[in-house]
């Protein structure tokens, strides 16, 4: 439930900060766009809320999923989102370019590889990697909400401002996570520890959270898929764990294994593979 309460303030906060910056923005949209107004305030609210709903089962999903499936099967199991997406623009009738689907393949291959192999152990039997439980399932769905969640935002993002329309999905994001955690202490009152109140380290990496991958890196997204398919995005975005890595090696002297180097390069390939 700490964990809950942390994606709840960092998302409060992050909502905030957008909707300081929110009646700029509006205003310029309107001078800039007087053909699309009526467009914008009609349906600006629901691409938002849509938009939040797919991103909040994308996180919650996978979260619930953690309970009960081993962190290292987990990450196989949500990397499937990379295959998903171009499966899912297919389905609209979207075609996808014989470079992306090499891009997929590299990028599952890569990060398959960095996640230090499928279900939970490279030595796990067949019928382990086969035998899905519920919290798999869960998982699996997560990864198809955030592949819905770059499908939509491909067909939404160049029909309205990014600040606008991501603080309406941040926004409804905390909603969304402020009913979750008021069922759950409906359910456990005592459920919640704040001992980590008192740390400010614990703050300043609330705060950047919501400020760094909460706003700009959502507003950066939406401005980048307006050029790019949801395919092409899913594949640069799994670049995530590389930078991960990069910075772990940079800030805290980490050092990566052979596989983990070798999987790193693959995503690399295949952002270079998919974009060109």
């Amino acid at each position: 439930m700490l964990l809950l309460l942390l994606l709840l303030l960092r998302e409060q906060t992050a909502a905030t900060l957008f909707l300081q910056c929110h009646q700029a923005p509006t205003r310029i949209w309107k001078k800039n766009h007087p053909k699309k107004q009526e467009n914008s305030t009609s349906n600006l609210w629901m691409a938002g809320i849509e938009l939040g709903l797919w991103n909040f089962l994308a996180q919650g999903l996978v979260n619930v999923g953690l309970l009960s499936v081993a962190s290292a099967r987990a990450s196989f199991l949500t990397q499937t989102s990379v295959i998903m997406t171009p499966l899912l623009s297919i389905g609209t009738g979207q075609s996808v370019s014989k470079s992306v689907w090499v891009g997929c393949a590299l990028a599952l291959g890569g990060l398959t590889l960095l996640s230090g192999g499928s279900s939970g152990g490279m030595d796990a039997g067949a019928g382990a990697m086969l035998a899905f439980s519920s919290g798999d399932i869960l998982i699996l769905t997560g990864a198809f909400s955030w592949s819905l969640y770059l499908f939509r935002l491909s067909k939404i993002a160049p029909k309205f401002d990014e600040v606008n329309l991501q603080a309406i999905k941040t926004t409804a994001l905390a909603v969304f996570y402020t009913l979750w955690l008021g069922v759950s202490l409906w359910q456990n009152p005592a459920g919640i520890t704040w001992s980590w109140a008192t740390n400010g380290v614990a703050w300043l990496a609330l705060i950047y959270s919501a400020i760094a991958p909460g706003t700009v890196a959502d507003i950066l997204q939406q401005q980048g898929q307006k050029e790019v398919s949801a395919s092409e995005a899913n594949i640069i975005l799994s670049l995530e764990p590389v930078f991960a890595a990069l910075c772990a090696w940079l800030l805290l002297g980490e050092t990566m294994s052979g596989l983990e180097t070798v999987g790193g390069g693959l995503i690399l390939m295949a952002a270079l593979v998919a974009t060109r």
